[in-house]
């Protein structure tokens, strides 16, 4: 299951390329929004198996260096560090088994930058620590990956400017999938067993969320101009930021059409969204027109919340 906020942002990109578009083409919008969905999961995949791929060209590495007439016997023990992972294997053969037929990413796209990566696992403090084992046990092989994927996707430079080659979105989707991968390497068990995100559906929650605050914003849009209007002094939508237009109308749509979410989570979410999407003066603009919308929606009596720990209205 993917977050509701990265639900929200694909919802964003969506409203905002179909905008872009002179708000032409609203199958186009939601068929952007599904391939974006379905890229967040590919890239998962992709990166889940990292660390398998990886100890592939070390094991390459390896025999060539067996070849030799003298082999470098601790050069050959650094190079197999990942081979001995269990758990890699393990990952690998849940992560490969849900790749599609069609898979967008692929390993050769990284070969430039894969010599400099590996004298940087070689350097790490955990690699040596971790390389007097033959075949380190699970619950020391967790925390190692744990650290292998946290030092390429949140402090390799080169790493990162090589996804966002391969990956346009991974500037917005990076702390997401990072969150799963962790999630999945801390499902690792002796046994082989881990907890791989199942690809979204179409009729899964996430998607069906998405979908129903792209369509009902773009069906609503002017009654939603019309309700910020009447709450907006010296009302003009080409003076607002466009980006800000739409997370206020994304806000509008949960508020009226979302009767499990509550207002109060929906401004905080929209509110986050606003600081990494928009201007530095945007935060504070948005949070006062939701706010005095919900308060005048409330007052007619057209936010309606139900569920638990919500007020029936």
């Amino acid at each position: 299951m993917i977050s509701r906020r990265l639900v929200r942002i694909k919802a964003l990109q969506a409203l905002y390329a179909w905008q872009q578009s002179s708000e032409s083409n609203t199958q186009e919008a939601i068929d952007l929004l599904k391939k974006d969905i379905a890229n967040f999961h590919n890239i998962y995949l992709f990166l889940l198996d990292w660390p398998y791929q990886f100890s592939q060209i070390l094991q390459e590495k390896v025999e060539i260096e067996k070849s030799k007439f003298y082999p470098d016997l601790d050069k050959i023990r650094q190079l197999q560090l990942l081979s001995r992972f269990t758990g890699v294997k393990f990952i690998h053969r849940e992560a490969s088994a849900l790749m599609p037929l069609d898979f967008p990413f692929h390993w050769d796209e990284l070969n430039n930058q894969l010599e400099e990566w590996q004298n940087l696992v070689l350097q790490w403090p955990e690699t040596k620590e971790i390389n007097i084992f033959d075949e380190p046990p699970i619950a020391l092989q967790i925390p190692f990956l744990k650290t292998f994927f946290e030092e390429f996707i949140n402090r390799s430079e080169s790493f990162n400017q090589t996804l966002e080659e391969i990956y346009p979105r991974w500037i917005d989707d990076d702390p997401f999938v990072y969150r799963e991968i962790v999630k999945t390497v801390e499902s690792l068990k002796d046994s082989g067993d881990v907890t791989v995100l199942s690809a979204p559906l179409n009729s899964s929650e996430e998607v069906e969320m998405a979908m129903n605050l792209v369509l009902t914003t773009i069906r609503n849009s002017n009654n939603y101009e019309q309700l910020i209007a009447e709450i907006t002094d010296n009302w003009d939508p080409s003076r607002i930021a466009s980006i800000d237009l739409i997370i206020i109308k994304l806000a509008i749509t949960e508020f009226l059409h979302c009767p499990e979410i509550p207002p109060k989570a929906t401004i905080n979410e929209y509110l986050e969204i606003t600081k990494n999407y928009s201007t530095p003066n945007s935060s504070k603009f948005v949070n006062g027109i939701l706010d005095k919308l919900k308060k005048n929606l409330e007052t007619q009596g057209m936010i309606k919340k139900s569920g638990r720990g919500l007020i029936n209205k």
